[in-house]
């Protein structure tokens, strides 16, 4: 009994959709006021809804950006999360040479900038989607911490979609594929036997 193993062929331009790595760069800006100002309502409409009506614990759990302390701790988790997403996007970011950083929040600047560079395949129109997406992760993830913080279960609500956030970010970046499945040369394996 003989047996027949199927024959492969693999071409190279059949795996990239950019064979030549042709780069175009886009930019996404994110108000920072925008990002803060969402914390605040979060925070004002759970506080709302929860029925509490002692106003000390109100003013707690609600957090107000206009609060030297609210603000410090709102504006230090929300460039927390900044740093994470920059580095789980390093790979589509342009890198912009940098010979010092520090620590120190200047609010001179009011807006995150992500600079990208993404394969020219890269759909414009998903720019909206990815700034909308970037706002989301950078609001959600300062509400975790800030929920964390003050040992409430909502810590768990916002904590919970950060993960897919992050993986819809990359997925955007990444999207088309930088794969495609070549065509079996003879047909559907089923019908191979």
């Amino acid at each position: 009994m003989s047996y027949i193993k199927p024959i492969l062929i693999v071409n190279d331009s059949l795996l990239t959709s950019n064979p030549s790595g042709e780069k175009k760069p886009r930019k996404v800006e994110i108000y920072k006021n925008e990002v803060y100002k969402d914390i605040d309502l979060h925070t004002h409409k759970h506080v709302e809804a929860s029925g509490v009506q002692d106003k000390q614990v109100r003013n707690a759990v609600s957090s107000d950006n206009s609060e030297n302390v609210d603000g410090s701790i709102i504006v230090r988790n929300v460039e927390f999360r900044d740093a994470q997403l920059r580095r789980r996007l390093r790979h589509a970011l342009v890198d912009q040479p940098v010979e010092y950083a520090d620590d120190d929040i200047t609010l001179a600047d009011n807006m995150y900038r992500y600079w990208f560079n993404l394969p020219v395949e890269f759909k414009d129109n998903s720019l909206r989607a990815l700034a909308e997406y970037i706002h989301r992760f950078l609001v959600f993830g300062a509400l975790y911490d800030w929920y964390l913080m003050l040992g409430s279960a909502q810590a768990g609500y916002y904590g919970a979609q950060l993960g897919e956030l992050e993986d819809t970010i990359d997925s955007i970046l990444r999207s088309p594929s930088i794969v495609k499945r070549p065509m079996q040369p003879f047909g559907p394996a089923d019908k191979l036997r």
